[in-house]
């Protein structure tokens, strides 16, 4: 941050620390890829289509969905691919201190310096939850409109939310987002491209698996599920390898799996109604409670 401050040329994210992503990876929502590589990745990528055609990227854009489905990864994809032109606003910046502001007003000069860039700002629903932030919209509202002049009108906010219920509709009206884009949970034909995809990349003793039987179990997981699922079954097929079990098929160890994953969403869902009561515990100085459980159910999916 000190650099911002000083430079204001240069992303805030450290693509060291940022795990590798590739929007090619998601499957089952190519309507919001396509979207995002018109409005978004094309005006930032090609200057002269830029000069020529006076392309601008859009000044707001709203992705929205369940957890788990992509949201986050859209946002690595992106940090990676345009690198010095990616900037980060999260949950980390909630601190209660001081300079919380202070923190936004550099790395939206920061951006505008770098123009054009994007400034993704992760959960913002979450930020603005019940008013947890006392004058934070308004403070965005007011970066927002500011980015209407002629000097920053190349500078795209992309904002990801679980809930849009949640956010002022000040900020949502016409003119401010002008991008909706909606992350759903894969349906059967997304759900069988990811499994297959996963499944290539194991032991012919795991990949040989009854594809249909697991993509009809799997119905209503995200894509993060799916990868739990994988993951889970994996764990399952060691254990009995190294322990010198019985091995059963691929599909009994896959199928085991997703009663693990289930398990474990369930046990989030009786997590959430627990922190929903205590909600109010986790404002101010504390990291929000529906951001806490977000990472909570990414991590048991």
């Amino acid at each position: 941050m000190e650099y911002l401050k000083s430079q204001q040329l240069s992303s805030n994210v450290d693509l060291g620390e940022v795990q590798p992503a590739d929007l090619s990876s998601l499957k089952g929502v190519d309507d919001v890829l396509r979207s995002l590589e018109a409005n978004l990745i094309i005006p930032l990528e090609h200057d002269e289509l830029v000069a020529t055609l006076d392309l601008k990227p859009k000044r707001g854009v709203l992705l929205a969905g369940p957890p788990g489905t992509g949201k986050t990864t859209i946002g690595r994809a992106l940090a990676h691919r345009l690198k010095s032109k990616f900037f980060l606003i999260d949950g980390t910046f909630i601190s209660g201190t001081g300079d919380f502001y202070q923190k936004i007003h550099y790395v939206f000069e920061a951006a505008k310096q770098n123009a054009p860039a994007i400034v993704f700002i992760d959960d913002t629903d979450v930020i603005f939850e019940e008013g947890g932030e006392t004058g934070l919209y308004r403070y965005l509202l007011t970066l927002l409109d500011g980015l209407e002049s002629e000097t920053a009108g190349q500078v795209c906010v992309m904002m990801t939310a679980m809930d849009i219920s949640s956010l002022p509709p000040a900020l949502v009206r016409s003119g401010r987002i002008e991008l909706w884009l909606e992350m759903r949970l894969p349906d059967e034909e997304a759900r069988a491209a990811i499994l297959n995809t996963r499944l290539k990349q194991l032991p012919l003793a795991l990949s040989d698996v009854d594809l249909p039987q697991l993509v009809g179990a799997t119905e209503g997981f995200t894509g993060a599920g799916l990868k739990r699922l994988i993951e889970e079954g994996k764990t399952l097929y060691a254990y009995d390898l190294v322990q010198e079990q019985a091995l059963k098929s691929a599909t009994e160890y896959f199928l085991a799996a997703v009663e693990i994953v289930v398990a474990n969403k369930q046990r989030y869902a009786e997590a959430e109604a627990t922190a929903r009561q205590e909600v109010s515990v986790h404002r101010g100085h504390h990291t929000p409670s529906s951001v806490l459980l977000e990472r909570l159910y990414s991590s048991m999916q």
